[in-house]
Order: C-alpha cells, then structure tokens, then sequence
C-alpha cells in the first residue's frame, strides 16, 4: 500500500492527511480493503486550505487543493477543527457513533451545516471507508 503526494513536498493539510491515512494503514493492515475507486475532497474554507484524495487498490493519491476537472464522490467541507475532529470520533458502522459523544457532537454539526458533506446520500459506503481510513480511535 502507497500513500503517493502530488507535491513533492506536501504541506499543511496534505501532509497531515496522507501521513495520518498511512501511520494508520501500519498500525491497521485490514483497513487496505477500503481502498476502492473513490475521488474525496476534503476543505477548512477557515484556513483556505483543501485536499484531494484518489483512493484505488492498493494506493492513495493525496493532492492539495481543488481539482475542478476531477469529479469528487464526496466532499466535506468543515473548518479546520472539525476536519480534526473527524479522525478522533468514535464510529459505528464507519460513521459517527451517535450513542458516544463525540459522534453526537460530529452529527449535531452536520445537522446544523457546519460539516457540509456532499455526496453522502449517493456514496455513503465511500464516506463510511474514508471514516475508518482516517480514524485513530
């Protein structure tokens, strides 16, 4: 498994991302079945930041910014905080957990639009994945 960056030098939220994806992959080598054809986005409009993510078998492509002329299966759009908030919630099914806290708190934001997810009626397997390749609990 390859966590592969378009920068030679990834910065600020492609590296924090791809490292987290790949440090978890390590720790957890059952997670490289999610690893399916899937485009996400990730952006914190907060800090002007995003991420592209091509996920295929065996190999993730971590990109900085957007990618107009690649269509996303899913984009989250949250500030920074809750983006970091997202790898820390405890899941169920490979989404929040909404019998913990912390999943509640991440559903509450969802409801309330403060995390935009687009694509999560369409591809909520994708979304699940992306959930449990990022997630440290």
């Amino acid at each position: 498994m390859r966590v592969e960056y378009a920068e030679p030098e990834p910065q600020g939220l492609a590296a924090m991302v791809g490292g987290l994806i790949e440090a978890n992959l390590a720790r957890h080598p059952e997670r490289v079945r999610l690893l399916r054809p899937a485009v996400i986005d990730l952006s914190a409009p907060d800090a002007a930041v995003s991420v592209t993510l091509s996920i295929e078998p065996g190999r993730i492509r971590v990109s900085s910014g957007d990618h107009p002329s690649v269509r996303s299966h899913v984009h989250v759009r949250a500030p920074a905080e809750d983006l970091l908030l997202l790898a820390s919630v405890p899941l169920r099914f490979g989404l929040p957990d909404p019998l913990r806290r912390g999943g509640r708190t991440v559903l509450a934001r969802v409801i309330r639009g403060r995390i935009r997810i687009q694509g999560l009626v369409r591809h909520p397997s994708t979304l699940s994945r992306l959930s449990r390749l990022l997630s440290v609990v």
